[in-house]
């Protein structure tokens, strides 16, 4: 079988490369150029040459895709945006979506690849439909991340490592890759990864009000913030100016309009409905009803069972049997049933009651 293998040079995606090579494919390495130069974790000329590297102890061909221009205006340009707008956006949910299984996976069906892998930890169980699931074990769930992806590519896609324990696939890069040593590949969004998230907004916010107020929820001001672009719902830190009046003081709303952020105690972080729009379905067809399902609201939260209400306007109504601390703007609250994930939505805002 020829198949494209997502290759960033990191361990998870060589191991991949390595174990579809050992199984006897044909394989292909597509790498992609994403960060612009100043924003990427290596520099351009090291980056290709590394890959390039890899390619040859792999013994497959690799490809460089520049999607460096489209990733400016559709990932970074939006993540700037959402900052300005009070949210706190997933970067790496846009990119696979658009990039490693959209840009990549077109290169791929040109090149006559009969199927796209990457090293995500996740599983897809072919069929119609195909469904998504957690990894074996769910520990490092990376399905999390996908729930935005395209649902008629999933039968071409798949993870090799979703069904491995991080144990054995160290154990499997000492086998294959002896004294291997990865790229650097960046645990955040990889345009952070030199210049880091303060200086990133400095640089590329379109319009920044400077200080303003942080208020309690009563309105009543307690202290003075640089700029609501670096707050986030359930942030603690920075906020000196304000906790010693009132004990520890955690983030509820990011208001840039009236360049202010709300605080209160961690207790009135706590939230049992909330909106989301724009949802994706995977493993199901859009419901024409409520249903219920395990909700996650960060890749880091266990999940809480939750009703989940379509509305007319295309959105989402999401209501927790028991409050949820933080639900964020921005972010994604994505469904699962048992292991399977159904579909995921965007965090637009909490709604009272």
């Amino acid at each position: 079988m020829k198949i494209g293998v997502a290759l960033s040079g990191g361990k998870d995606s060589s191991l991949v490369a390595a174990l579809l090579r050992r199984d006897g494919h044909r394989v292909i390495g597509y790498h992609l150029l994403l960060s612009p130069d100043r924003y990427g974790p290596l520099p351009l000329e090291e980056q290709i040459a590394g890959v390039q590297c890899l390619g040859e102890r792999l013994g497959i061909e690799t490809r460089i895709i520049d999607g460096r221009e489209d990733f400016a205006g559709e990932v970074m340009e939006e993540f700037a945006r959402s900052y300005a707008a009070g949210e706190t956006p997933n970067p790496c949910v846009l990119c696979n979506r658009i990039f490693k299984f959209g840009l990549l996976f077109e290169a791929a069906r040109e090149d006559g690849c009969d199927r796209v892998a990457s090293g995500h930890y996740a599983r897809v169980v072919p069929g119609e439909p195909p469904v998504l699931k957690q990894p074996l074990p769910p520990r490092r769930d990376e399905a999390y991340f996908l729930f935005d992806l395209n649902p008629k590519r999933l039968n071409r896609i798949f993870f090799p490592l979703g069904e491995i324990s991080p144990g054995e696939a160290k154990r499997l890069v000492e086998e294959l890759l002896p004294g291997f040593t990865p790229l650097p590949v960046s645990r955040e969004a990889c345009f952070l990864s030199r210049t880091g998230l303060k200086s990133f907004l400095e640089e590329n916010l379109p319009v920044r009000p400077g200080k303003g107020e942080i208020v309690d929820r009563e309105g009543k001001v307690l202290g003075e913030h640089p700029g609501t672009e670096f707050y986030t719902v359930g942030q603690r830190k920075g906020l000196s100016s304000a906790s010693g009046k009132k004990g520890p003081l955690y983030v509820l709303r990011v208001i840039p309009e009236e360049n202010r952020v709300v605080v209160g105690g961690k207790a009135d972080l706590l939230t049992r409905r909330i909106r989301a729009v724009r949802p994706n379905w995977l493993s199901i067809p859009a419901p024409d009803g409520p249903f219920t399902a395990r909700t996650k609201i960060r890749y880091t939260h266990p999940g809480a069972e939750a009703l989940i209400t379509p509305r007319q306007d295309g959105g989402l109504e999401i209501e927790f049997t028991v409050p949820q601390e933080a639900p964020t703007p921005g972010q994604a609250a994505v469904f699962y049933r048992k292991d399977t994930l159904l579909g995921g939505a965007w965090i637009r805002n909490h709604l009272r009651g």
